[in-house]
């Protein structure tokens, strides 16, 4: 298959595999090094040109690679929670962000295993909201962010659109961050079920599938956005190289453990940088 046919069907929500993501473009610094759990890379969009080559908005996208998911332990998963932890806070202080109120949003749907991941992250998120609103007294000796969680479901089933239901939620609890978190593609299978997506420009909900309906970002809600994506599907054509399978994605035979890893992990990072942690 000619390279002129893959730029036509990207279909990945990952930056690094984006076209010339990976190359000495001018705007774009990519940078590698290991972690106590894996290894990130560290990719910069600094220039409308680049970002315009690239596809995606100028900001950070940072990814964490641990190792398929399913295979780790409890300590595995505990490091790794540290790990995303530590990679919140230091997004947070990039972005100039130091938030008393947070909306974490599990975008997807619970009932489809590939695409509950971010539902199921935010259902092990601590919501501390309404203890700030209720109980002031025992909030205030918790010392933690004011937390609190949405899970919007999806138009199919909610006749809503996600980002229609971020925004009012935003426009009435007014968070200082939203922590958006979602199941995206990939083109590399050794990254499904894999890597964790950080990234500061927000998320376009079901880009990678080719349904997007407009981006949950700071243009769009007016706050600043945090994205987090785990791969859980890759796109059938990249593994048969066949252009008539269309609209057809694979995910691995455990899928479900490895959505029960990477909500365990994220939710444990989300819980420990900013709020109840056990």
């Amino acid at each position: 298959m000619g390279r002129e046919i893959w730029d036509e069907i990207p279909r990945s929500d990952l930056a690094l595999e984006r076209r010339r993501a990976d190359t000495e473009l001018v705007g774009v610094r990519l940078e590698r090094m290991r972690s106590a759990i894996g290894h990130w890379e560290r990719l910069s969009i600094t220039d409308e040109e680049a970002a315009e080559s690239v596809g995606r908005p100028i900001g950070h996208y940072d990814t964490l690679s641990v190792g398929r998911m399913d295979r780790l332990d409890g300590d595995r998963i505990e490091d790794a929670a540290d790990e995303v932890a530590r990679q919140l806070c230091l997004m947070c202080e990039g972005m100039g962000v130091y938030p008393e109120r947070i909306l974490a949003v599990g975008l997807g749907n619970r009932s489809l295993t590939p695409d509950s991941t971010g539902p199921k992250t935010v259902s092990r998120v601590e919501a501390t909201l309404h203890l700030c609103q209720y109980e002031r007294e025992l909030f205030d000796g918790l010392e933690c962010s004011q937390i609190a969680t949405l899970e919007p479901g999806v138009t199919a089933n909610t006749g809503i659109d996600s980002r229609e239901t971020v925004l009012g939620v935003c426009n009435r609890i007014r968070p200082d961050l939203v922590i958006a978190v979602d199941s995206i593609t990939a083109t590399d299978p050794e990254r499904l079920g894999s890597t964790i997506q950080f990234s500061d420009t927000g998320i376009r909900p079901g880009s990678g599938m080719g349904r997007c309906r407009g981006a949950i970002d700071r243009d769009y809600l007016g706050i600043p956005v945090l994205a987090v994506g785990v791969p859980t599907v890759i796109d059938l054509r990249h593994l048969c190289q066949r252009r008539d399978v269309r609209d057809m994605f694979v995910s691995p035979k455990d899928i479900d453990k490895i959505v029960d890893s990477a909500s365990r992990i994220i939710s444990g990072g989300i819980n420990q940088a900013f709020g109840i942690f056990c």
